[in-house]
């Protein structure tokens, strides 16, 4: 069966989460995590493919989650609400965000609205175009090709918003921690957008490794990401901390709320002990799949993609390669389907035609030399039939031939072909026989091969010879 698929690959885990199909609001139904640390892209591609094997799955859609500390994402106030300014504005920005030529950053970017001087306030995400094609190259290795490429920051605000939907309201800010096992990825959102994030260079791995002293800089770090969102966008403060992805320490979200002195909310848990695939706990509990669950069960209109014009262009040729397949086996089957047809009626008529000389066959058989006998008889009578009509043409001559005409010979071919050879007294005579010949229905053809005046004792006569089919 083929499944909605999300995928994430750190630089320590693969994360797979699979969601339920055909359904009117599609959950996580298994999720999966293999430490791929030191692993080489073939060693990746290889571990997806025995994945996907071990668990029967197979991807309806294919989503790609990057990791907020692979991406550097900054809020910009830019002059102008002009999209195709905006455009170039963020061109001209990307060379001072990072140290890299525009050719080789991809990107994406939100509006978020106007500030109070009338800029366009916007959130920029930047990635470096060899990272996605890495990826992206490890799963075509696979045979598949990514459907979108988000980030993991949006995938856990919407997995927020879609399960805390009724602790949320528009006038507030709210703040998420999502820890994951290298990072934690600090987030400020509201009701309608994704305001601020950043990626704390403290995850599940260091705070367990340290205990307090972990905890301690990861409680240090949040303050100085407080202040710089203060000073960068809202000076206003959350009104609600929602904590999730790794498990790193029980009390965790008492220390959070009352060093913050902000009130801490645990996010539903997206891999409940039922849905596990995987029965490594530990390796589950020390990561976040929260964003790349996220991606997976839906596209939402809030979140932006990053692009590789090659990507999709080797998806869009791989669409077209698809439907032509398609298109020719159609083909294919339906030329097979006519000379099916053609083929079987046929068969049928050479079946009737057996049937039909079967019977005849039976039918001889019981006729015995009836049939034989009934040839002889058609024979004779077709032999008489030859033998009379010579009387036949004589006798209808004699009743025809005026007193003018003198008639010398007449002969009869095998054709029923008779030939009159004769005289007459004047040619006009010959010409009165021959329509006289001609009204008779027992003659057909009437033809004149020749006519011919002669002298016999000081007369002139005509010679003639006339030619005409007969017919009983």
């Amino acid at each position: 069966m083929r499944l909605p698929i999300g995928l994430e690959i750190s630089e320590q885990y693969l994360k797979l989460v699979v969601a339920k199909s055909g359904v009117a609001h599609p959950k996580p139904s298994d999720c999966i995590v293999e430490p791929i640390l030191s692993f080489s892209d073939e060693q990746i591609a290889n571990t997806i493919i025995g994945l996907l094997k071990k668990w029967k799955l197979k991807p309806k859609s294919l989503a790609l989650c990057l990791s907020r500390n692979l991406v550097t994402v900054r809020n910009l106030h830019l002059p102008s609400q002009d999209d195709k300014e905006i455009t170039q504005m963020i061109d001209l920005n990307i060379g001072r965000i990072v140290p890299y030529k525009k050719e080789e950053i991809a990107f994406g970017y939100r509006i978020l609205g106007v500030d109070e001087m009338g800029y366009t306030k916007l959130i920029l995400a930047l990635v470096k175009s060899d990272c996605l094609r890495r990826q992206s190259e490890i799963i075509e290795k696979l045979g598949f090709f990514i459907d979108r490429i988000g980030l993991s920051s949006y995938g856990v605000w919407e997995w927020v918003l879609s399960n805390h939907h009724s602790e949320i309201n528009q006038t507030d800010l709210y703040l998420i921690l999502d820890i994951d096992s290298a990072f934690t990825d600090f987030i400020i959102f509201s009701y309608n957008n994704l305001l601020f994030t950043h990626s704390i260079n403290l995850g599940a791995n260091n705070i367990r490794d340290s205990q307090e002293i972990g905890i301690t800089k990861l409680l240090g770090e949040l303050r100085q990401s407080l202040i710089m969102f203060y000073n960068e966008e809202i000076n206003k403060k959350p009104a609600l901390v929602f904590l999730s992805g790794a498990n790193v320490k029980p009390d965790l979200s008492k220390t959070i709320e009352t060093e913050l002195e902000i009130p801490v909310k645990l996010v539903i848990s997206l891999y409940p002990s039922e849905v596990l695939k995987s029965k490594e706990k530990d390796i589950l509990g020390g990561c976040s799949l929260t964003g790349v669950a996220s991606l997976a069960l839906k596209d939402n209109e809030h979140q932006f993609y990053f692009l590789l014009p090659e990507i999709q262009i080797r998806k869009f040729l791989r669409e077209k390669t698809k439907d032509l397949i398609i298109l020719g086996t159609s083909l294919i089957y339906l030329f097979s389907m006519t000379c099916a047809i053609f083929l079987g009626k046929i068969y049928n008529q050479q079946s009737y035609l057996n049937k039909l000389n079967q019977r005849y066959r039976a039918i001889e058989k019981d006729l015995g030399d009836l049939l034989e006998q009934s040839a002889k008889i058609e024979f004779v009578k077709v032999y008489l039939a030859h033998r009379q009509l010579p009387l036949i043409v004589l006798s209808q001559l004699q009743k025809i031939i005026p007193d003018e005409i003198s008639v010398n010979s007449v002969s009869i071919d095998e054709e029923n072909r008779v030939t009159i050879r004769g005289q007459a007294v004047q040619l006009s005579d010959v010409f009165k026989f021959i329509s006289t010949l001609e009204s008779e229905k027992h003659f057909k053809d009437v033809q004149t091969k020749s006519t011919r005046k002669k002298k016999v004792k000081d007369k002139d006569l005509t010679d003639f010879e006339l030619s005409f089919l007969s017919s009983p």
